[in-house]
C-alpha cells in the first residue's frame, strides 16, 4: 500500500501527525532494508561457519584416504619381497615388514592359504587364525588389497581393524597373506593427535560402517558406538556428506546437561568409513552472534535518531503552518479584511504572501461574482422554463405513441377477426356448393353405371374409378372444411374441438394424444377460444412435420384469473437460440404466429426446448371475470 493511499484513508489526521508518519515510514523503510541486509549477512555467515566444518571433515577424510593408500602401497611393496619364498627367511622378511609398517600397524602377521597364522611380529600366542576375517579371505581369493569396514575382535585382542595383501607364488596365485592390525590411535596420525580448527569444544571421530568409533581426538570415545550411529551408517553407505545442528544427548557417557552442537560428516573414498566433526553452537556461531548483537544495537541507535529527527522536523514545519491554517480559516469564514503576516523567506513564507494576495483578489472580485451569480440565476430560470416546455411536448408525444400503439393492437385484432370470418365463409361455401356438386356427380355416375351394366364392361371400370376419386375428393373437402373452421369449435367449444382435431390429426400417424382439461371450469370468450385453438393446431402441425414425437399432451387450466395452455411432446427438440423466425426460408413463422396471438390476447408466450428432450409451449392469457 502506497503512502498516498494511507494518507487518503486517514483524512482526520493532522499535518504534524502526517509529517511524522512520513518521516517514520521513510526511516522504518531504511531500517527495514538495513535489517534485511543484516539478516542476510547473518544467514550467510552462519552457512559459511557450518560449511567450514564440512570442509574440515572433508580434509580429514582425504588425509585418512591418503594414509590408507600409503599403507596399501607399503604392504604391497613388502609382500613383493623375494625373501617370502624362502621359508628360512620368513622371520627376517616379517621383521622387515614390521619395521616398514610399524608407523601404522601394531602387529604384523603372516597367514597361510587357510587363514592360519604362520608367524607374528611382535610375537603373540593368542592369535592363531584369521579364518572368517573378510579382508584376509578377500586377498586369499585374489584381491590385491583389502581392509576391514568394521572393527572385529581377533583372538584375545580387542576389536581391531585389519588390512591384508596377498603374497604371490611363482604361479601367480596367492601363496599366503601379509596381515596387519592398524593402529589408528598412533600419535603420528596428526589428524587426531594434533587437530586444527576444532576450537575449545570441538572433537573429531573416525566412524566405521557399523557406527563404532575407530579413532577420535577424545581417546575415551574410541571403541564406543556413535550416538548418531544409525544415521551415519546410511550416510556412509550412500557416500553422502552433511552438516546440521544436533545435541550430544544421545550418548550415555556424559553426565552433563545436553548442549546444542554442530555436526559435520564426510565419507572416505577408499573404505566405508566416515569423519564426524562436532563443535558446540556457541563456539561455532560466536562471531555470528557478536555481529547480530552489533546490528541490533545499531538498529536501536538508528531508531532513536529517527524519533529525534521526527520531533525536530515536525516542530520546524508545523508552527508556521498552523499560523497559516488559522489565517485561511478566517478567510473561509468570510473575513477578507484581516491581513496575513508572512513568516520568514522559506516556502511557508512564500505561501503566506500568496494567500494574502489571494485574499485581496477575493475581496475585489466578490461583487463581480455576485453579479455573475445573479445573471446566472436568470439564465437558469429561462432554461428551466424551456426544459419544462420540452417535457410537456415529450409527454404529449408519448401519449400519442401510446394511443397509436393501442390503435395498432385493435387493428391487428380486427384483421384476425376478419380472417376468421373469411374462413367461416369459405367453409360454408365449400360445404354448400362444392359438396353438393360432388354428390350430384356421384349420383350421375351411378346412373351411367347402371345403364351400361349389360353393354360396356370397360365403361363400368372407369366409372367405378371416377366414383372412388369423387369419394376421396369429398373426404378431403370435409377435412379442409374442418381445418379451416371446425364446427365443433363454434358448437361445443374449445375442448371438444381440440379433442376432435387431435384424434383426426395425430391418431392416424401413430402419435399418442392426451388432453387434460380437468381444471377447466367454463367456456372462454369466442376470440380466446379461436386463438388458443389456432395455437394448438399450429403446434400439432409442427409436431407432425418436425419433432418425430410419439406422444403429445395438451393441458388446459383456469389459473390466477386466466387460462393456461400447455402443449408438450417427447420429440427431438431444438435450440431456441438458433431459431431465426425472420430468415429467408420462413422457419419459425408458426412459433411467431403463436406468440402474436398470445400478445393480442394480452397474454404471454413461453417456449422451452432442449435438443433430444422434447418441447414445451406454454401460453397464459387473462380471462375477464
Amino acid at each position: 500500500m502506497s503512502t498516498k493511499t494511507i494518507l487518503q484513508r486517514l483524512p482526520i489526521i493532522g499535518l504534524s501527525a502526517r509529517v511524522a508518519l512520513l518521516v517514520i515510514i521513510g526511516t522504518v523503510s531504511m531500517i527495514s532494508l538495513f535489517a534485511y541486509l543484516g539478516t542476510a549477512a547473518l544467514s550467510e555467515n552462519t552457512d559459511r561457519n557450518m560449511q567450514e566444518r564440512v570442509i574440515l571433515a572433508q580434509m580429514t577424510a582425504s588425509y585418512i584416504d591418503a594414509l590408507l593408500e600409503n599403507v596399501e602401497n607399503m604392504m604391497i611393496h613388502s609382500a613383493a619381497d623375494k625373501e617370502w619364498a624362502n621359508p628360512q627367511q620368513t622371520i627376517s622378511a616379517l621383521d622387515q615388514a614390521y619395521r616398514r609398517l610399524g608407523l601404522f600397524a601394531s602387529r604384523v602377521f603372516l597367514v597361510d592359504k587357510t587363514g592360519n597364522v604362520l608367524a607374528a611380529q611382535p610375537t603373540t600366542n593368542g592369535v592363531t587364525t584369521f579364518d572368517g576375517i573378510a579382508p584376509v579371505t578377500a586377498v586369499l581369493n585374489g584381491a590385491p588389497f583389502a581392509i576391514s569396514h568394521v572393527a572385529q575382535p581377533i583372538g584375545p585382542l580387542e576389536s581391531s581393524v585389519v588390512a591384508a595383501t596377498p603374497i604371490w607364488s611363482n604361479t601367480g596365485t596367492p601363496a599366503s597373506a601379509l596381515v596387519i592390525i592398524l593402529n589408528l590411535s598412533n600419535p603420528n596420525i596428526r589428524a587426531f593427535s594434533n587437530p586444527i580448527g576444532l576450537g575449545q569444544s570441538g572433537y573429531m571421530d573416525l566412524v566405521a560402517l557399523d557406527g563404532r568409533i575407530l579413532a577420535s581426538t577424545r581417546p575415551g570415545r574410541i571403541g564406543s558406538e556413535s550416538d548418531h550411529g544409525f544415521i551415519l551408517k546410511g550416510m556412509i553407505r550412500d557416500h553422502r556428506q552433511a552438516v546440521s545442528a544436533c545435541h550430544d544427548c544421545h550418548t550415555p557417557l556424559t553426565e552433563t546437561e545436553p548442549r546444542a552442537e554442530i555436526l559435520a560428516f564426510a565419507p572416505l573414498d577408499r573404505v566405508q568409513w566416515g569423519i564426524t566433526v562436532r563443535q558446540s553452537e556457541d563456539e561455532v556461531f560466536a562471531s555470528t552472534r557478536l555481529l547480530q548483537s552489533r546490528i541490533f544495537g545499531l538498529l536501536v541507535v538508528m531508531l532513536a535518531g529517527a524519533l529525534v529527527l521526527v520531533y525536530l522536523t515536525t516542530r520546524s514545519v508545523i508552527v508556521p503552518v498552523e499560523a497559516l491554517t488559522e489565517a485561511t480559516r478566517r478567510i473561509a469564514e468570510g473575513d477578507l479584511a484581516s491581513p496575513i503576516e508572512p513568516r520568514g523567506r522559506d516556502e511557508v513564507g512564500v505561501l503566506a504572501r500568496s494567500f494574502d494576495a489571494m485574499r485581496i483578489r477575493l475581496k475585489n472580485s466578490t461583487e463581480e461574482f455576485q453579479q455573475l451569480n445573479r445573471e446566472l440565476d436568470a439564465r437558469v430560470q429561462e432554461r428551466t422554463a424551456a426544459y419544462e416546455a420540452a417535457a410537456k411536448d415529450n409527454a404529449r408525444l408519448y401519449a400519442e405513441l401510446q394511443r397509436k400503439e393501442q390503435l395498432r393492437g385493435e387493428l391487428l385484432h380486427r384483421v384476425i377477426s376478419a380472417q376468421e370470418d373469411e374462413r367461416k365463409r369459405i367453409a360454408r361455401e365449400l360445404h354448400d356448393e362444392t359438396s353438393q356438386s360432388l354428390t350430384a356427380l356421384m349420383v350421375g355416375l351411378d346412373t351411367v353405371q347402371m345403364a351400361a351394366a349389360q353393354d360396356i364392361q370397360k365403361a363400368n371400370k372407369h366409372l367405378a374409378s371416377a366414383r372412388a376419386i369423387a369419394e376421396t375428393l369429398l373426404k378431403n373437402i370435409h377435412r379442409l372444411v374442418a381445418d379451416l373452421r371446425p364446427t365443433l369449435l363454434d358448437d361445443l367449444g374449445l375442448i371438444p374441438a381440440i379433442a376432435w382435431y387431435g384424434e383426426q390429426r395425430l391418431k392416424p400417424l401413430g402419435i399418442n394424444f392426451q388432453l387434460d382439461d380437468r381444471q377447466m371450469k367454463t367456456r372462454l370468450p369466442t376470440s380466446t377460444e379461436t386463438a388458443l385453438f389456432r395455437v394448438v393446431q399450429e403446434a400439432m402441425t409442427n409436431v407432425v412435420r418436425h419433432s418425430r414425437a410419439t406422444a403429445i399432451t395438451v393441458r388446459l387450466a383456469h389459473e390466477n384469473h386466466g387460462v393456461t395452455l400447455e402443449i408438450s411432446d417427447n420429440g427431438q427438440g431444438f435450440d431456441p437460440q438458433a431459431l431465426q423466425p425472420s430468415n429467408s426460408h420462413g422457419q419459425g413463422l408458426g412459433l411467431r404466429g403463436m406468440q402474436e396471438r398470445a400478445s393480442i390476447l394480452g397474454g404471454e408466450f413461453q417456449l422451452q426446448s432442449v435438443p433430444g428432450k422434447g418441447t414445451i409451449i406454454t401460453i397464459r392469457v387473462p380471462v375477464p371475470d
